[in-house]
């Protein structure tokens, strides 16, 4: 791709008469003066406003002729506008960021100089001027995105994205709310296209209301997030990691309340402690039998003996791994603490692959021969 090209700028905005117009203005001067671009179109899109963002950024089409405003009867969430902007799009390529003035509309040319090599070129806020809170929630809808669907980039959410139109318009988009970023990226990224990120300063909101961490907002992104990975964007070996680790959680709480129970509230076992561990252990692990066979990896034959024998066995290995793996790491000289990190991490991937190649291994279907 050569440079100069054709650009879609859209702003999804909700609430923003105090910003709308500067935004406007600062867009239109931007890209209008840009050498790597010898078209553009700027877009508006109110998702369902109830102040006068809709009238004001209206009235600005008489004086910039590149401007579209359209609006959304009722507010449908910030998906719902990112979707509208990308199929409304004419140009090239596609850019969008917030309506809010968070970010300096003339880094866009630190994102333009890219795509001579890339695609797909994305910003991450640097440092990022938001409240703990709000830190704390991005650490960890990060964290979220990256173990449920394996999406590692710096900063999911930041509204400053620049793609190329074919590869953006021909995605499926399900999300309505916060989530709809993710999707973007986690189906590009499943394209096969390269990522290019670049650092975008963040400037702190001078006027209107974030919406973005209020508890429905967060919910409702959550609720996306469960879909689809519970649709096509959720790997099957990512949902058995997943489950074969919330087993282990559950196991833990079985084999502690079957000790507790043991010890405190039968006479036999109150001064047999270690007896009393072998029957919470071993409910653990009829625990743990049943659910990953069930729930984790789905399977539906009838038990048999020899299953029964390579859970135990990889039971055993596992215990062993740990163990050692403990042994071996201490004489190296790491820290305790450390080494049980290791340990419990090398045991669980022991444990995680022989009971999804060994143990629970869906046995072929038998084929009937047509009768003669």
């Amino acid at each position: 791709m050569k440079l100069p090209i054709s650009l879609s700028l859209f702003f999804p905005a909700h609430n923003e008469e105090d910003n709308i117009a500067d935004v406007i203005h600062r867009a239109a001067r931007v890209v209008g003066d840009s050498p790597y671009i010898r078209e553009f179109e700027i877009i508006v899109v109110d998702d369902g406003s109830t102040d006068k963002t809709f009238e004001i950024a209206s009235e600005l089409q008489s004086y910039y002729r590149h401007l579209r405003v359209i609006r959304h009867p009722r507010n449908l969430g910030y998906g719902a506008a990112l979707k509208t902007g990308i199929r409304e799009a004419r140009m090239q390529y596609v850019f969008f960021t917030d309506a809010d003035l968070q970010f300096d509309i003339l880094e866009l040319q630190n994102l333009l100089v890219h795509l001579e090599d890339y695609d797909v070129v994305i910003g991450y806020r640097a440092p990022r001027r938001d409240p703990l809170m709000r830190l704390i929630n991005a650490r960890g809808w990060n964290l979220l995105n990256r173990i449920f669907f394996g999406l590692q980039v710096r900063d999911i959410d930041c509204a400053f994205k620049i793609f190329k139109r074919s590869l953006i318009q021909d995605l499926k988009l399900e999300s309505n709310g916060a989530m709809i970023n993710a999707e973007i990226l986690i189906k590009l990224k499943r394209e096969g296209l390269a990522i290019k990120e670049v650092p975008v300063s963040h400037l702190p909101r001078r006027a209107g209301l974030a919406t973005g961490a209020k508890l429905n907002v967060i919910f409702r992104a959550l609720r996306e997030m469960l879909a689809l990975y519970g649709g096509e964007l959720g790997s099957i070996t990512h949902k058995q990691v997943v489950r074969f680790a919330t087993v282990g959680v559950i196991n833990t709480l079985v084999d502690a309340a079957f000790y507790l129970f043991l010890t405190r509230a039968t006479l036999f076992f109150t001064g047999v402690p270690v007896g009393a561990k072998l029957f919470s252990f071993l409910a653990g692990t009829i625990s743990s039998f049943l659910l990953n066979r069930y729930w984790t990896f789905g399977m539906r034959e009838e038990i048999s003996f020899a299953e029964i024998g390579r859970f135990y066995t990889t039971v055993s290995i596992s215990l062993f791994v740990n163990v050692a793996a403990m042994q071996v790491l201490i004489n190296l000289g790491m820290y305790d603490l450390v080494a049980l990190v290791f340990a419990t991490a090398a045991s669980f991937l022991t444990n995680f692959t022989l009971s999804r190649t060994w143990v629970f291994k869906q046995r072929p279907q038998a084929v009937l021969k047509p009768q003669q």
